[in-house]
């Protein structure tokens, strides 16, 4: 109990510390405190709404996937309109409408490498079913807590139940003081895939981790930055030329305090000096260091493009100056679509089917990309493609009668996904 404990009262502070910073954000606490100086397990979130490299990625695919259609299918695929089923899409949360919900989902699924979901139900109820529940939410993966048991063999877990002893959410409108205990059979977990964070059974590692390198050096790049910047005292002085003898004679006094009177006084940010000006003859000296030689800015480059891979996110559409020309974008969008964007859409719908059991009665939640116009240069080749074969099998059967075009044209109907 004493590491539950020490963990519980770190989230707390944790909190309340996040919500003073934010109520009192200044430019100084960019270099101290908002910015992670790496790559850990509990601030992947933090760094994903912050960090404008790490946050552009996975704001493309969740924005694109959230604004599709969605829509409750029988097992046949046939969409259907019974109330007791699409109010899971029409109604389901009193705050956000089901896109909002979805974008939440895989921001979180990227960012994090798990989505929480929680069914509200009454309390007579013991476990969530389609007709029970009554709200759905994603829960905000840097306030939840969950305590594993520590002495379960993971051969012997038949559920994520038999892993988890508590769930706590941390709000400030609790009537327990800072959090709710949510039960264990309300919430569902979606994990990225099959590594685990440190000290834990069942919370997946972020997909950020495979470019932990490139973000832990952007972050220096940042603190670098900040450094020059904020640190750099004066752009130069006008001082005699002389020999290091007399200019300690001139300059007297503790080296700390002088330094701290220099960047008080002079420097190339807020209500400062730009130059500063010495008390004897003089000449000038340049004390400014130059950020060009650190390169900071064709480094952050780098690692945008390689945070972006991460997502399979070519290089073309990383948020950079050179932006692509229009053709290309689009291409370049249109394998996004396909490799990763349509993926992860499935992933998540999947993972809302199963939070609100439509899988028990046979129904799943789908999405409808008929919206989307790059995938649509794909579909009008498809048509053209069965067009052509149909075209061929008319052909056969006027040379050869004897042909069984019933039978060609349900191969071509089963190739094309068409039955």
């Amino acid at each position: 109990m004493g590491f539950w404990d020490s963990f519980i009262r770190s989230k707390q502070v944790q909190i309340i510390e996040r919500e003073v910073d934010n109520a009192n954000y200044t430019s100084e606490s960019v270099g101290n405190i908002d910015i992670p100086v790496k790559l850990k397990d509990d601030n992947t979130f933090l760094l994903a709404n912050t960090v404008s490299e790490i946050y552009h990625p996975i704001d493309f695919i969740a924005d694109r996937a959230s604004k599709l259609r969605f829509f409750i299918s029988d097992k046949n695929g046939k969409e259907i309109e019974q109330p007791d089923y699409t109010r899971f899409l029409k109604e389901i949360n009193p705050l956000y409408s089901f896109s909002d919900l979805f974008y939440q989902a895989v921001f979180s699924y990227l960012s994090t490498g798990n989505v929480f979901s929680y069914a509200t139900v009454p309390s007579s109820y013991r476990k969530p079913s389609i007709s029970s529940i009554s709200r759905i939410d994603i829960l905000r993966p840097d306030l939840i807590a969950i305590k594993e048991y520590r002495n379960v063999s993971p051969l012997k877990v038949m559920s994520f139940n038999d892993l988890i002893e508590e769930i706590r959410y941390y709000n400030f409108s609790s009537n327990e003081g800072y959090f709710d205990r949510l039960p264990v059979p309300t919430v569902k977990i979606l994990q990225y895939d099959q590594t685990r964070q440190e000290d834990s059974q069942l919370l997946a590692r972020s997909p950020l981790f495979k470019s932990a390198r490139s973000i832990n050096n952007l972050l220096a790049c940042y603190s670098a930055r900040y450094n020059v910047y904020a640190n750099n005292g004066a752009a130069g002085y006008l001082v005699k030329k002389t020999n290091s003898t007399a200019i300690d004679a001139a300059v007297g006094g503790d080296r700390e305090d002088i330094l701290k009177d220099i960047n008080n006084r002079n420097g190339i940010t807020g209500r400062r000096n730009f130059w500063g000006i010495s008390g004897v003859p003089l000449e000038f000296v340049n004390t400014l260091a130059d950020i060009q030689k650190l390169m900071p800015f064709d480094e952050t480059l780098e690692d945008t493009i390689k945070i972006a891979s991460t997502f399979q996110i070519p290089a073309v559409l990383a948020s950079r100056k050179d932006q692509s020309t229009f053709d290309n974008q689009e291409t370049a969008e249109r394998v996004v679509w396909e490799n990763t964007i349509m993926s992860v859409v499935q992933t998540v719908c999947e993972f809302f089917t199963k939070t609100a059991h439509l899988d028990k009665a046979e129904l799943s939640i789908q999405a409808d990309y008929s919206t989307v116009s790059c995938l649509q240069t794909n579909e009008t080749q498809r048509q053209a493609a069965i067009a052509a074969e149909l075209a061929n099998v008319q052909t056969l059967a006027a040379i050869a009668p004897e042909t069984d075009t019933k039978k060609l044209i349900e191969k071509i109907m089963i190739k094309y996904d068409m039955i």
